[in-house]
């Protein structure tokens, strides 16, 4: 089974920023909106909102590279959301969109057990103030639990002019006891190398 990996966060969190360090050839890049890269020497990407586009090209990427990296999957509901705004029918918007996210991280699923997909998105909260991915609102949320689904999320916080990666012990961060420490360098090819070291232990 391919790995899915969230990495939660607000605007200039980090989120991006984090693959500064990764090799321009260990990697393929999907932009789900932005049209440049925060920093000199970025990979070239492909770029799509679109839920069927997306998944094609994760798989095409998956067959050259080991980790494909979804740059901001948010997109991609906001996108399915707008394009379906005037149906009749609003509630079957969210019904859409959380077919459409499910669908998405179990075709990841369905990769190779050496494929990480490291999927980022903005966040939200629910109503008992608990951090959850921007997923267009309680409607969605109530059909597709995308937390439940994977087991490892990331937040990418500042703390004190620091950008950071939270792996543990703050709620949705997890890591299945991967790392040794709770709070990480905002440096996505640390997360990486610690995933694959953990998949290659085990196997």
């Amino acid at each position: 089974m391919g790995v899915p990996v969230l990495i939660l966060g607000p605007s200039g969190s980090g989120k991006t920023y984090s693959m500064r360090n990764m090799p321009v050839n260990s990697y393929g890049l999907i932009e789900c909106e932005k049209t440049m890269l925060p920093f000199r020497g970025g990979k070239k990407f492909a770029r799509t909102k679109e839920f069927a586009a997306l998944r094609g090209i994760i798989k095409q990427y998956a067959d050259v590279y080991k980790t494909v990296v979804v740059d901001d999957f948010g997109y991609c509901v906001t996108d399915l959301f707008i394009k379906h705004i005037g149906d009749k029918d609003q509630y079957s918007i969210y019904k859409n969109i959380a077919a459409e996210v499910y669908y998405t991280v179990e075709f990841i699923n369905e990769l190779p057990s050496d494929v990480i997909v490291y999927i980022t998105m903005h966040t939200d909260s629910d109503a008992f103030n608990n951090i959850i991915p921007k997923l267009m609102g309680k409607m969605v949320n109530e059909k597709i639990d995308l937390l439940g689904m994977v087991n490892v999320c990331v937040l990418s916080e500042v703390i004190e002019g620091e950008h950071v990666f939270i792996v543990d012990d703050k709620p949705p961060a997890k890591s299945c006891g991967i790392f040794d420490t709770p709070k990480l360098p905002n440096d996505l090819s640390l997360i990486d190398k610690g995933i694959r070291d953990f998949i290659g232990g085990e196997e």
